[in-house]
Order: C-alpha cells, then structure tokens, then sequence
C-alpha cells in the first residue's frame, strides 16, 4: 500500500540556498524515511537553491532589508509560478522579512517560526533559544507576539555564547564538520541549566541529524522546525 498518490499531492516549493547545505539536508530528511511503494508516490518538492541571496545578518544589521525581501519574494513568486502549493523558506532569519511580501505570497509561506511556537507551546521544559546573531537582533523569537506564552520555556543566549554560536554557524556554512555543534551543546546547556533547545537556524538542522545519528537524541532534545516539516512535507499535510 503506497502512500498519497501522485494525484493528490500538492508541490511544495522550498526556497533554499540560505545555506545551501541546511536546505538540501531537508530534501535528504523529506526521503529518507519513506514508505511508499513506488517513487511516484513520493513527496513532490521544487527546490529553489540561491545562494547568491545577501548575508540575511548583515541586512537586519544594518544593510537595508530590500535586497533580501526581494530575493525572497522573487524565489517565492518562482516557486509559486512552477505549480507549488505551499512554499517553506529554509532560512529562519529570513522570515523577518515574509511579512513585507505581498500578501498573496505571504499566504503560501508555512511559517518554521510557527512551528517552534507550536511546540513550545505543548513542551513542559525550558529550551535554550539558538540561533543566528541577525534572528537574535531582529528579535523574531524573542519579540514575537507568541513569546509571552511561553516566557518560561524559551531561554536566549548571553551576548558571547551569541557570538559563538554564530560562529559555529557560519563555519558549518562552509563545510565544517556538523559534529562541533554537539560539541557546543556539551559545553553550554548545563550553564544555562537546560537540557533541550530549539534549532533556530537551518545549519542546526545538520546537527540534529548528526546528534540522530549518533543515538544521542535523549541526550540533546530538540525542536527543530525543519525535521517537522520534512514530516510534515512526507505526510502529505505541509
């Protein structure tokens, strides 16, 4: 018995290349564990990889937003014009900006912000907040209008385990070994008294998948919006 047929699934577009490494490993998640019987049957996902998009960073940090919008509006409209349905931005940064899209294209875009809230929401333990330096700036979790109901179960970074963290991102962009993420949560979640934390980037989805692989998913619980919405994209309900 296959799952949805070819008929009844939807294309989903992914706009991707922020970094490029996160939003293929999503694609690599999306199929990885699936039951259908015959590849026809598999999810129908259009990926639009552009790495060329500015440092999403450096534009919160002072740059200017439009170059960014408009790279992330052109990749949606591109995805939506090929036939996708509903549209995942695999670059949490970047969703400071879904909200100046026009609404039409904002409407397609499933919210990895959203995600998180929602299992904050249903999470009974604090999670330590990481997350790239221009997320953190542009306060798209912390001043979120969801943030006040879950106040007690979102714990952001001091100012130089920011900076770190950011680092650590940045060098998993080019290529290092995703590894040294599990070396950070080591060293970092007891000070703050956690043991779980959010994938707030998309370059965190590689560690996740690493912690996975090395059985230590007890160890280091995570929310990681993008595993969700591999599931989500397999299930046939993204």
């Amino acid at each position: 018995m296959s799952g949805l047929s070819t008929v009844s699934r939807q294309l989903v577009g992914v706009v991707g290349g922020m970094g490029p490494l996160a939003s293929t490993e999503l694609l690599h998640t999306v199929y990885e564990q699936g039951s259908w019987a015959v590849e026809q049957d598999a999810p129908r996902v259009l990926l639009w990889s552009d790495p060329a998009v500015v440092d999403r960073t450096d534009a919160i940090g002072g740059n200017g937003l439009g170059p960014l919008r408009d790279a992330v509006e052109r990749a949606v409209r591109g995805l939506e014009a090929a036939g996708a349905h509903r549209i995942v931005i695999a670059c949490l940064t970047a969703h400071h900006v879904i909200e100046a899209l026009p609404p039409e294209l904002a409407a397609r875009c499933a919210s990895l912000v959203d995600i998180v809230f929602d299992e904050l929401e249903r999470a009974f333990e604090p999670h330590l907040l990481l997350c790239t330096s221009g997320t953190a700036q542009a306060g798209i979790f912390t001043s979120h209008p969801r943030r006040r109901a879950v106040a007690d179960r979102l714990v952001p970074l001091a100012v130089d385990d920011q900076r770190a963290l950011h680092e650590l991102v940045y060098r998993i962009k080019r290529g290092a070994d995703p590894r040294q993420g599990i070396d950070f949560l080591r060293e970092t979640l007891p000070r703050y008294g956690v043991s779980a934390f959010v994938a707030a980037c998309t370059e965190l989805h590689l560690v996740t998948r690493e912690i996975a692989a090395a059985g230590l998913a007890g160890d280091f619980p995570s929310i990681d919006p993008l595993t969700i919405a591999a599931e989500r994209i397999r299930n046939g309900v993204l």
